[in-house]
């Protein structure tokens, strides 16, 4: 048996060797076709399930990252409430901190008037005392000395009404005191009164959440004003006069007329009067916040 490759050269074949030799070849090319048929479809299967579980691990990224964006904002917009609602409550403390001062300072003045009053009462009681001693001692004298006890009398009478005109005083002076205190009870109660009725009279309607937020930061150091303004696409505060900052969001205000939320945040220690802090506030709010807008 010859075991070398038939020569296919139409000039060494024969016509009954030609086909089985054609026959052979072609079986080896389908066979092989099929081969490589099932090869590219077992590999595109594999593809097809990697391209699955990545379009899987996509959608579910997309979901984190949409539930992290909401999360981000509803933290954000709390935040923003709580800011301007503890803004609101220092300038209340403010008010009531001055008012109770002042009362303080009044009760002070009332005391002292008092402390002199009684002094005053006093001194006309012991110089009673020696006008009555004079009398026992002159009663033997009495009708040698009638003029003198006549003139003795008006005196005492003058005196008498001195000192009743001076415990009117202390009267006035005592029920005074006891408005001042009543006063003062009653603004405890009302600012007691007024922080309730605050905290049920914010309206839920302002938010910050869809709007353009410019925060603004305003406090007096060494009796020196000083404002720092920041938007929403700036990384940090920037020192403002107060023309630059009127300026600044009345260009705001053109760019974004519906939806420009001014946060205005006053320190803690920030030196300003309740008047001060509560003009400010309230002067660019209605300019320029949204909310306060017609």
């Amino acid at each position: 048996m010859n075991n070398e490759f038939v020569d296919l050269r139409s000039e060494h074949l024969s016509s009954e060797s030609f086909w089985p030799s054609f026959t052979d070849i072609m079986m080896v090319v389908v066979i092989i076709f099929l081969l490589t048929s099932m090869l590219l479809m077992v590999k595109n299967w594999e593809l097809l399930d990697q391209l699955r579980n990545s379009m899987a691990a996509e959608e579910k990224a997309e979901k984190i990252i949409d539930h992290t964006t909401q999360e981000n904002a509803t933290l954000e917009e709390q935040l923003a409430h709580a800011q301007n609602e503890i803004s609101m409550l220092r300038m209340q403390m403010m008010q009531a901190s001055e008012q109770t001062s002042q009362l303080n300072i009044e009760l002070e003045n009332k005391e002292k008037q008092i402390v002199i009053v009684l002094s005053e009462k006093n001194q006309l009681k012991d110089s009673i005392t020696e006008n009555e001693n004079e009398i026992n001692s002159l009663s033997s004298q009495v009708s040698a000395m009638k003029s003198d006890l006549a003139q003795l009398n008006i005196d005492i009478e003058t005196k008498q009404a001195q000192l009743e005109k001076e415990q009117q005083k202390i009267i006035i002076i005592t029920q005074d005191r006891d408005s001042q205190s009543h006063k003062l009870s009653s603004l405890e109660n009302d600012f007691g009164t007024l922080k309730t009725k605050y905290k049920k009279l914010i309206k839920p309607a302002r938010t910050s959440k869809d709007k353009y937020i410019v925060s603004v930061d305003y406090e007096r150091i060494k009796g020196k004003e000083r404002i720092l303004i920041k938007g929403a696409s700036d990384e940090k505060y920037t020192v403002v006069t107060k023309k630059q900052l009127h300026s600044k969001l009345a260009s705001l205000k053109k760019k974004h007329p519906k939806d420009l939320y001014v946060r205005i945040i006053i320190p803690e220690k920030s030196g300003l009067t309740y008047n001060e802090a509560w003009t400010f506030m309230r002067g660019l709010l209605t300019k320029y916040d949204y909310y306060y807008q017609d």
